[in-house]
């Protein structure tokens, strides 16, 4: 096991959200001191595993830790230490094992709505690293030797926003044996929307690519024997609940609407 023990550690975070990226990482207190890189992808608009790439080509002949986080991932409390940890592993703040039938998320945390309000608690706490099957795209931490070493290990461009890191989870593990870690961080995610259409397409791609895999994602379960694992549970997270009601809602509109007219033209 190699660890880096003076590497220095960059924060990359993309933003379309101006005001959002400023409040989680500009004027955060607990990241004054650190290296951070406000990415404005307002006008390129790509996605999120291209620019990822892009950066660690940039910086693949350094020695350093890479953090790619969300625009609405807020640390709230002291962050993690570099220092001791394996170069030889990929680490988040929030990811799921298997547990018997059971996903099980690690990395206790707050999940908001963009403007802060309705909270809830997601996930176990951990208080030192915990080996997961995937990470969250939120926030994913590397180290460039991790790519250096491995040309076949990479964010994979077909995706745009979803998923990109349960794939590299995936790969890392499936492909490369390299270990997927939890580290404790106190954070906020302003970020409790619904699971889109974007997201059921890349959960297609992954089991395509994947189909002798069967993984635990955070709002699904992921590769080809994801049915299998669909056999024994079901996913019923608030996101998945949202995208249901609204289907509802279109289908009962759409009768409605066929129903008048139906009435009309008779």
């Amino acid at each position: 096991m190699t660890v880096a023990k003076k590497d220095p550690l960059k924060i990359f975070v993309p933003f379309v959200d101006k005001k959002m990226a400023t409040k989680c990482f500009s004027e955060n207190q607990f990241l004054a001191q650190r290296e951070v890189y406000l990415i404005d992808n307002r006008d390129r608009s790509v996605g999120l595993p291209t620019l990822y790439n892009e950066i660690l080509e940039e910086n693949l002949s350094e020695d350093a830790w890479l953090f790619f986080v969300h625009e609405d991932f807020q640390v709230q409390g002291e962050l993690f230490d570099t220092e001791d940890l394996a170069v030889d592993a990929i680490y988040g703040v929030f990811g799921l094992r298997m547990d018997g039938h059971n996903p099980v998320g690690f990395g206790r945390h707050r999940c908001s709505e963009k403007d802060g309000s309705s909270v809830l608690m997601v996930g176990l706490p951990v208080t030192s690293p915990k080996c997961v099957e995937t990470l969250d795209c939120v926030a994913v931490l590397v180290h460039t030797r991790l790519f250096r070493e491995r040309p076949g290990l990479r964010f994979d461009e077909a995706l745009t926003f979803d998923l990109y890191a349960e794939d590299l989870c995936i790969n890392a593990r499936e492909n490369h044996g390299v270990s997927v870690i939890v580290l404790p961080l106190e954070f906020q995610h302003y970020s409790k929307g619904f699971v889109t259409e974007r997201y059921w397409r890349g959960i297609e791609h992954l089991g395509k690519k994947y189909p002798d895999v069967g993984v635990a994602g955070s709002c699904s379960f992921i590769g080809g024997k994801a049915h299998e694992l669909e056999a024994h549970f079901t996913y019923d997270i608030p996101a998945n609940r949202k995208k249901r009601r609204r289907r509802e809602a279109w289908k009962a509109r759409f009768r409605m609407n066929s129903w008048r007219i139906f009435r009309k033209r008779s």
